[in-house]
């Protein structure tokens, strides 16, 4: 049984940087000492955190567009000059659009504040049921300030709910990426503590629901943190209890996963976690605010990255290349090609795009993944989920740290099985006997393979030093002429000037200069 993000709690909400000139009771949005009495009421609390990941500035559209874009495997032809400036490292802090990211998150962390703060109060609330609860909101909290961190590098660190007028302008002066992430792993060690592996089993509203977090997605995500901080040892037995759990498998065709099909999507054995979009046809899209009884959960993606809706990004010719280097031992293109690029390979059966003969021309190519290419259909009304943790990454990751904690050859084995589910030739006994920087090259290229336009790319290329290498940087600037105008302090976005100049304690980071 799926949940279903759609009940919210009935909270007084609170806007960082908003300066409300009136203070007038609403009778359909109670505070927190009205609310909070029920076990439903508490359930809700925290299901309002998910509402968060499915808006725009999250995993609708915003989240996936601030790392893809910025990446070597897509360019820009927005008419947005937002996008565009995401993309080709030229935004601006004024720019209006850059509120969203930032404003979706924190209100991600205002709802998991409340929902710490208050459900351990719930009168009679089932003890089990209250940790996990709270496990959830620490594992939504400990991922929004790990976004946040990685995008802004000083986010304004709140903790609390605000009380008083003081509290609403909270300053971010002296804060660090790396604490941010110390306080991201306090988050998830309790969620790990909390958190059951599976709510399959359990007693109480939230027994065989999927979706919700779980300690297998917290220790995931722990391990990422910690390759993120260069901490391979560390990070090692966070992936390998994932790994060993033997819970998660390679989905059979990979391009279920990305098909928009719940029966197909639900069935893939390699989702630890994601963001659940539906195909309703509900009248109110579910770009922000809160869900009702008409509110749509659709992706936007599917009309951002698609050529035949708003067509606002595109494949680099080098991520178009990258991906048809390398066939399977039946002389094919890799099937994860075939998810991701839209183009006409009429020998290998692709030859219609949104449910019709090829209209392009024959050499041109797109985006597929995340787009209604391969079905068709109204993008207005997309469903496809977008997976924020999946095994295969949990298992590159893994061969990662191995490869830099000294044994490459085991990191090698985990690479193949990720290989093998593509048809690709067997090449483990030949990566096993590379250096690490050889090794680390084609786990970069395999991590391109699996992971295209997943908002991976980005953080892989900056979290490795590329963008601190001249030679590497020249070599992105092949792959992508927008990384001509890159430069160091491009690295973050911009504090939005919105929110400074409504909050006079934010300072800005070095993108803001």
């Amino acid at each position: 049984m799926k949940f279903r993000i759609f009940t919210y709690t009935l909270l007084a909400a609170v806007f960082l940087g908003c300066d409300s000139k009136l203070d007038i009771p609403d009778p359909n949005r109670l505070s927190s000492d009205e609310y909070y009495s029920t076990e439903e009421q508490a359930v809700a609390s925290v299901d309002a955190i998910y509402n968060t990941l499915i808006i725009d500035g999250w995993y609708q559209r915003m989240t996936p567009i601030y790392n893809d874009s910025r990446s070597d495997e897509v360019g820009s032809r927005s008419p947005w000059a937002f996008l565009t400036g995401l993309s080709n490292f030229t935004l601006p802090p004024a720019d209006e659009g850059g509120d969203i990211f930032w404003a979706g998150h924190y209100i991600t962390v205002n709802r998991a504040n409340q929902a710490l703060e208050n459900v351990p109060n719930v009168p009679d609330l089932d003890p089990a049921l209250t940790d996990r609860l709270l496990g959830q909101a620490y594992f939504l909290r400990g991922l929004a300030y790990f976004k946040l961190a990685n995008q802004y590098g000083n986010p304004v660190l709140v903790l609390e709910t605000p009380v008083g007028v003081e509290a609403l302008y909270p300053s971010n002066e002296g804060v660090t990426k790396e604490g941010v992430y110390e306080q991201v792993k306090m988050d998830l060690e309790m969620a790990i503590d909390l958190l059951p592996t599976s709510y399959a089993g359990i007693s109480g509203p939230d027994a065989n629901q999927s979706g919700r977090a779980t300690k297998r997605a917290a220790q995931a995500l722990m391990g990422k943190v910690l390759l993120y901080e260069g901490e391979y040892a560390q990070a090692l037995p966070f992936f390998e209890t994932v790994i060993t759990s033997g819970e998660f498998a390679l989905a059979e065709n990979y391009a279920d996963i990305f098909s928009g099909d719940p029966a197909l999507e639900q069935a893939d054995p390699g989702k630890i976690f994601w963001a659940e979009f539906t195909n309703s046809t509900n009248p109110t899209p579910n770009w922000g605010g809160d869900p009702n009884v008409n509110w749509r959960q659709f992706n936007a993606l599917s009309l951002t990255y698609s050529v035949a809706n708003f067509f606002d990004f595109y494949p680099t010719n080098w991520l178009y290349n990258e991906m048809r280097q390398e066939l399977t031992v039946d002389g094919n293109l890799d099937e994860r090609y075939h998810a991701t690029i839209l183009s006409y390979e009429p020998e290998e059966g692709y030859d219609m795009a949104f449910g019709q003969p090829w209209p392009y021309g024959e050499n041109d190519y797109f985006l597929k993944k995340f787009t209604l290419a391969d079905m068709g259909g109204n993008a207005d009304f997309s469903g496809i989920n977008y997976p924020i943790i999946r095994y295969a990454d949990v298992l590159l990751m893994y061969a990662e740290c191995l490869a830099n904690t000294g044994n490459i050859g085991a990191a090698a084995e985990y690479v193949q099985i990720v290989r093998d589910r593509a048809n690709l030739p067997d090449r483990e006994s030949e990566f096993a006997g590379y250096t690490l920087d050889q090794f680390m090259d084609q786990l970069a290229h395999e991590r391109v393979m699996e992971l295209a336009v997943e908002s991976s790319r980005w953080f892989d290329i900056m979290r490795w030093g590329w963008l601190d290498d001249a030679q590497k940087l020249q070599l992105l600037q092949a792959h992508d002429p927008e990384f001509l105008n890159f430069t160091p302090d491009r690295k973050l976005i911009p504090i939005p000037l919105n929110e400074m100049n409504n909050n006079p304690n934010l300072v800005g980071n070095a993108a803001n200069d």
